[in-house]
């Protein structure tokens, strides 16, 4: 099959997914809920329109998000096994809440506070790297390793605080743990959309920086650009991004990992941008059909998010790895 043809068979079916995925779960909904809000198809309409489309807009934002900064992270330290946990950041912001949660009774909080406090702990892990890239201009590989560093001591610290409260452990840090999608409201999920899109359109248009930066230091210099300073920026995007995203459904592994390493065996991209626009439709539809999955295994039983994504994904990965 021709490129062409796969990018052709990858809209196409990506539409018809797109499609499919509201009408999926453990209640079967007719397609005329879509128009009609009375009669016989009120329950469906109200069902689709107030919890299956908000839930769909933040999925999908949320697996087009982590399949992008999964690959400006391999794009920037030249890396496939890099993705968007890396530095530490969701390690911070998933001990802030089980902190808080311990010791705080953070369950009397509203969802707005608690979001406001995981994005402050995010903050501060931030701050580290920053301070850390911006000290003498440290190599990638120190970036990395003292982003690792941060992993393994907020992962302590986590477990340790778990062991604390192992007997009254709540459900809350296990969902933060292995990742979950919350049913929000439809203006709640158009929020966290364009807030995401902030964030995708200023990696979007630091593209070609990114591209000068595969080929080395020294010719992005000769393009007019500190390499420090925009990795500097791509770092601030990439961890505010992912802060926000794990103080809303937690820690989703394997997409920022997996996705963008999958799309350059298949389409073989030419440029950053085009390898963000296919990372960010695959990261979606991966993360709806998982979504969709972990509702409809076992219903009334929500399955972790995180734990489907691996089990969906690394066997077609393992696959992609065998043929190629």
């Amino acid at each position: 099959m021709t490129f062409k043809k796969k990018y052709v068979v990858f809209i196409i079916s990506a539409a018809l997914i797109l499609w499919a995925l509201p009408f999926i779960g453990s209640e079967n909904l007719s397609f005329q809920a879509i128009w009609k809000s009375s009669g016989q198809y009120a329950l469906d309409h109200r069902i689709l329109w107030s919890l299956r489309i908000p839930r769909l807009i933040l999925v999908l934002t949320v697996g087009a998000s982590l399949a992008v900064l999964g690959a400006s992270y391999q794009v920037v330290f030249n890396n496939v096994l890099a993705e968007p946990y890396i530095l530490g950041v969701s390690s911070g912001v998933t001990l802030g809440l089980v902190v808080a949660e311990t010791f705080f009774d953070l369950r009397s909080g509203t969802p707005q506070n608690i979001a406001v406090g995981l994005l402050f702990a995010g903050l501060v892990v931030m701050l580290f790297l920053l301070s850390y890239q911006w000290r003498s201009g440290r190599g990638l590989e120190k970036i990395v390793l003292f982003g690792m560093g941060l992993n393994f001591v907020f992962s302590s610290l986590l477990f340790l605080v778990l062991s604390y409260r192992s007997q009254s452990l709540g459900a809350g840090s296990i969902r933060w743990l292995f990742g979950h999608i919350p049913w929000l409201n439809t203006s709640q999920s158009l929020i966290f959309l364009l807030i995401n899109l902030t964030f995708l359109s200023g990696l979007w248009a630091m593209g070609r920086l990114i591209d000068g930066l595969t080929l080395g230091d020294s010719v992005a210099y000769t393009f007019g650009f500190s390499p420090a300073k925009i990795r500097g920026l791509l770092f601030l995007l990439t961890s505010l991004q992912l802060t926000l995203i794990t103080s809303i459904t937690g820690a989703i592994g394997f997409i920022g990992l997996v996705v963008p390493h999958c799309v350059r065996l298949l389409f073989h991209p030419g440029s950053t941008r085009l390898l963000f626009i296919i990372s960010a439709l695959g990261g979606a539809l991966f993360l709806g059909l998982s979504d969709s999955l972990s509702r409809t295994l076992l219903p009334p039983l929500e399955f972790p998010i995180g734990v489907i994504t691996t089990l969906l994904g690394g066997p077609l990965f393992l696959a992609l790895l065998w043929k190629k």
